[in-house]
């Protein structure tokens, strides 16, 4: 009886020393391997449910199933979120078939062509009132009787065609209220000049030769240019109109003459560089026009005006 408890103390010994020795490692197939292997293993993780089974649940077709793990799992896949979307989107349009067919509508809308800047950016107006406040634009006056009757000649003969600010191409005066609306008027004069050089021989030369003693209307180069050519023609010189100009401190080319041009011909595009500014009073505001040279400036255009309706 004795021997048979030494052998089997002398077993367990073994055994203790087989399972707590590190240096022993048992076989992989070995039955206290596949027991160890089986205790210390941790939990199998979720199986991840297919997509199709996803889209179910998401838009409703079936059931969730799982515990808070697999939840847990599918909040964290970044398609869920996109999947969660979509099924308030369904539970919205299933409780207000009403946002179904504004959806469709507005979908099936077509949409507004930019045909122009004017368009693209705002309204004239609102273009010009941003230029306003941040002190890009001048208050401007309101257009005066001679100007709007050319401004209505100019657009009888077709040189408002291209004018984009105007809906439907019909004369609108509200949209000369605005910088970009008297330069339009300004350059349809230069061109209207260019046109009709024919005109610039009937015009009365003691308005033309008021206008050009006063000296310049703007300090910007095509104008002071111009109106040194009208000087030229009627042999004005630079200096006795110079020396008495309100803007020569910050002119660059005071008393400077102009050489190389035929003066013998007055041309009409010079004419009305010159006194456009004058009818639409563009002029600097350092520069004091007197009566005398804006009443010729507007009955120059005037004759202008009733001159190109009869040649």
């Amino acid at each position: 009886m004795s021997l048979f408890k030494t052998l089997l103390l002398s077993n367990q010994a073994k055994v203790v020393y087989k399972t707590q020795n590190p240096l022993h490692k048992p076989f992989p197939h070995s039955p206290s391997f596949i027991i160890r292997r089986t205790l210390s293993s941790s939990p199998q993780e979720p199986i991840k449910k297919p997509l199709s089974l996803l889209f179910e649940e998401a838009v409703g077709l079936t059931e969730k199933a799982g515990g808070n793990e697999s939840e847990y799992q599918e909040e964290k896949n970044g398609l869920m979120s996109e999947l969660r979307e979509l099924e308030r989107e369904v539970r919205a349009l299933k409780e207000n078939p009403k946002l179904k067919v504004q959806k469709e509508e507005k979908e099936k809308k077509p949409k507004k062509k930019v045909t122009n800047l004017v368009e693209l950016f705002g309204s004239e107006k609102m273009v010009e009132k941003r230029r306003r406040e941040s002190g890009e634009a001048t208050v401007l006056k309101d257009l005066s009787p001679f100007v709007e009757a050319f401004v209505r000649h100019l657009y009888s003969k077709g040189y408002f065609n291209k004018a984009n600010f105007l809906v439907d191409n019909k004369l609108d005066f509200s949209y000369f209220d605005s910088k970009y609306g008297r330069d339009f008027i300004k350059s349809a004069a230069y061109k209207f000049g260019k046109d009709h050089q024919e005109i610039a021989q009937w015009l009365s030369s003691k308005n033309l030769k008021t206008v050009a003693l006063f000296g310049c209307p703007s300090l910007d180069k095509n104008n002071v240019f111009a109106a040194k050519w009208l000087r030229k023609f009627f042999k004005i010189q630079e200096d006795t109109v110079c020396s008495q100009c309100m803007l020569k401190d910050s002119c660059r080319h005071a008393n400077k003459d102009v050489w190389g041009i035929a003066t013998r011909n007055l041309l009409l595009v010079h004419v009305m560089k010159v006194i456009i500014l004058y009818n639409l009073d563009q002029v600097p505001p350092k520069l004091t026009v007197p009566d005398e040279v804006r009443d010729s400036a507007n009955k120059l255009l005037e004759e202008v005006i009733k001159l190109s309706r009869t040649t």
